[in-house]
């Protein structure tokens, strides 16, 4: 699960990239070329919502997530240990709720069909009318969930005791 969530998280970083080139080409075709686009700032956002979506696992497999240090570095090994677990049971809960959420959302925007019967996901409002608002949604969910599994996989190598770092 580690692995595979740094992997992920790897690739999605290169969404940010793919975003300040957008917004680059935004930019310069506004101000430079007095031609504004309709949609790279739909695509931006959506592509670094992606990016930060997955990216909490990513943080998490690589032990980078928040963490109040000040605190937790004073701390004797016990404490540091039940800090942790707390900090995985609240976790669990939080990311549990978020999770149902985002899924009701999800299938709301992506799950949806025209009077026809033909598939009709969420649109961008106006051209170009692309389905990121439902691209978005998905990704919030497979991010939580990727985040939930590997936060259950951690905490339960906390609680055998083992360093699940």
């Amino acid at each position: 699960m580690r692995r595979l969530s740094l992997r992920i998280g790897d690739a999605a970083a290169w969404l940010f990239l793919a975003a300040v080139a957008i917004t680059l080409w935004e930019v310069a075709s506004r101000y430079l070329l007095n031609a504004p686009t309709s949609w790279a700032h739909a695509l931006a956002t959506a592509l670094c919502g992606v990016a930060f979506a997955l990216g909490g696992a990513h943080a998490l497999a690589r032990d980078e997530h928040v963490r109040i240090g000040v605190f937790y570095d004073r701390f004797r090994p016990r404490a540091r240990r039940a800090a942790r677990l707390l900090g995985f049971a609240l976790g669990l809960f939080y990311l549990g709720g978020l999770g149902l959420g985002f899924w009701d959302q999800a299938v709301e925007a992506i799950w949806r069909f025209d009077w026809n019967g033909h598939w009709s996901p969420e649109l961008t409002p106006g051209p170009p009318n692309w389905p990121l608002p439902a691209l978005l949604r998905g990704a919030l969910v497979l991010g939580t969930v990727l985040f939930l599994v590997l936060l259950l996989r951690l905490g339960w190598a906390a609680l055998r005791g083992q360093d699940p770092a």
